[in-house]
């Protein structure tokens, strides 16, 4: 694929999105992206992220609930997975994440809300499983350093 020539604002953007969804999350929409594809992921790195999550007057913790809530109400199951685990990155507990779902149900209905929830345990043990694998890298990787400067220098002799 060729070099993409992209607007300040859709880099702006681009850096906010990675910084609440992460890198792994926006690699994998930008490489399934094709160039038809590539028109909504210019517009919503330019608009939802370089323009409307990067407003400061609501942080990232507060605009994740909102954008859980919201896609809780719209029975976006989809969407309701990706929105749970941006909460639980941007530091919401898990029962905080069901009290927001459970605003779904007085506001939305009892269905939205059980989709909302069924979908939330999904996410959950998802990213309990995603956290799982990365503190397994890092030990990995700090055992494997320590093992390097561990390890005895060996000296040459002469035969």
């Amino acid at each position: 694929m060729a070099e993409r020539k992209r607007s300040d604002l859709a880099t702006r953007g681009e850096r906010v999105r990675r910084r609440i969804h992460g890198d792994a999350h926006v690699e994998r929409n930008y490489r399934e992206a094709d160039d038809f594809m590539w028109m909504w992921q210019d517009v919503t790195d330019e608009f939802c992220w370089g323009t409307v999550w990067a407003r400061p007057a609501l942080g990232p913790k507060v605009r994740a609930a909102l954008s859980l809530a919201m896609t809780s109400a719209q029975s976006q199951t989809g969407a309701v997975k990706m929105h749970v685990k941006t909460c639980l990155r941007q530091g919401w507990s898990e029962r905080e994440v069901g009290e927001i779902l459970l605003h779904t149900y007085v506001y939305a209905g009892v269905y939205a809300s059980l989709s909302a929830f069924t979908a939330a345990r999904e996410a959950i043990a998802e990213f309990r499983e995603e956290q799982r694998q990365e503190r397994a890298k890092a030990r990995a990787k700090g055992a494997k350093a320590g093992a390097r400067k561990a390890a005895p220098a060996r000296r040459r002799t002469r035969g």
